[in-house]
C-alpha cells in the first residue's frame, strides 16, 4: 500500500483525532523539526522506507537553540541524559517515563513520541540517527543545535482491516443500523472462516475504509496511534491471525495481522 494514498477518513482512527478532533500540536513547537503548522490531516499514519515512528528525550543546555533560561551547562546536560539512558537500559524506568519526566520537548506530554515523520522533516543529525535505528532500538546520546538527545525507534506491526460503519458512528455516512452492521460483519466473518471469501476480497467488497482499495492494508503502525480497542486487538494477534469482531467509535472491524 502506498502511504501517499492515506486519507482523512483513515486518520480518524488515530487516538489524537478521536481525543481532540482537531489539529495536532504544530511542529514548529517541536525543537527538532523544520516543519510548521502541521496538522493531523497532513501527517502520514503508516510507515514506509522514508518514514519512521520514534520517540526522543531532549536535554538542552546553556547557549543552544531555544534553551530555557534555567538550562544546565553542556556538561551537566550530558551527564543528566547519560544517567537517564542508563536507567532506561537497566529497566529502572521506561523510555516514556523518562521522557515525560525530563525531556524539554513538548513531545514529553506523549512520553516523547514524535509520531511518524519523513526524511527531511527533522534536522539532519536527528534524521541520520532515527533512520538508522532498528525497530525497538534506543540510540546513543547525540547532539544537535537544540541539545542532547536519545531516540527510540518504535516497534510497528502491519495489519489489514475491514470496517463496517453504521448510523451514529463517528465520521460515518453509512445508512445501515448498528444491528445491520454487526449482522453483516458476522456474515463476512463466517465467509472468511469457511474460505468462501478471502480477507482481501472481503475488505475490497465491503469495507468502509479507503484502505479497501488495497484489500484493507493499513501498512505498519506503532502503539498509541490507533483507537485503543483496535490497537489492543491488533497487537494481540500473531502474523496471519484474524481477530474476532472489534468495536471502536467508528464501527465494527475485523483485523488481520500481516507482519
Amino acid at each position: 500500500m502506498s502511504y501517499k494514498k492515506l486519507t482523512l477518513f483513515l486518520t480518524v482512527l488515530i487516538v489524537s483525532v478521536s481525543a481532540c478532533g482537531g489539529e495536532a500540536e504544530t511542529r514548529d513547537s517541536d525543537p527538532v523539526s523544520d516543519e510548521t503548522d502541521l496538522t493531523v490531516e497532513d501527517t502520514e499514519v503508516i510507515e514506509s522506507p522514508d518514514m519512521v515512528f520514534a520517540s526522543h528525550i531532549l536535554i538542552p543546555y546553556q547557549g543552544c537553540q531555544q534553551a530555557p533560561a534555567d538550562a544546565p551547562s553542556i556538561e551537566e546536560a550530558r551527564i543528566l541524559l547519560a544517567s537517564l539512558a542508563d536507567s532506561i537500559s537497566s529497566g529502572q524506568v521506561t523510555f516514556g517515563e523518562a521522557a515525560a519526566g525530563h525531556s524539554s520537548c513538548p513531545s514529553s506530554a506523549q512520553g516523547g513520541s514524535l509520531g511518524g515523520f519523513v526524511r527531511g522533516q527533522m534536522v539532519p543529525e536527528f534524521d541520520e540517527v532515527a533512520f538508522n535505528l532498528e525497530p525497538g532500538e534506543v540510540s546513543d546520546i547525540f547532539q544537535t543545535s537544540y541539545g542532547f538527545h536519545v531516540v527510540l525507534r518504535q516497534l510497528t506491526i502491519q495489519a489489514s482491516h475491514i470496517l463496517l460503519a453504521y448510523q451514529g458512528a463517528e465520521r460515518s455516512a453509512a445508512t445501515r443500523t448498528k444491528e445491520e452492521a454487526l449482522e453483516l460483519m458476522q456474515s463476512i466473518q463466517n465467509s472468511i472462516w469457511d474460505c468462501s471469501l478471502t480477507f482481501v476480497d472481503a475488505a475490497a467488497e465491503h469495507s468502509d475504509c479507503p484502505s479497501s482499495s488495497d484489500g484493507g492494508d493499513l501498512g505498519p503502525f506503532p502503539r498509541n496511534v490507533m483507537a485503543p480497542a483496535f490497537e489492543e486487538a491488533a497487537f494481540a494477534l500473531q502474523p496471519g491471525e484474524i481477530s474476532d469482531i472489534v468495536e471502536t467509535p467508528f464501527g465494527y472491524h475485523l483485523i488481520m495481522r500481516t507482519e
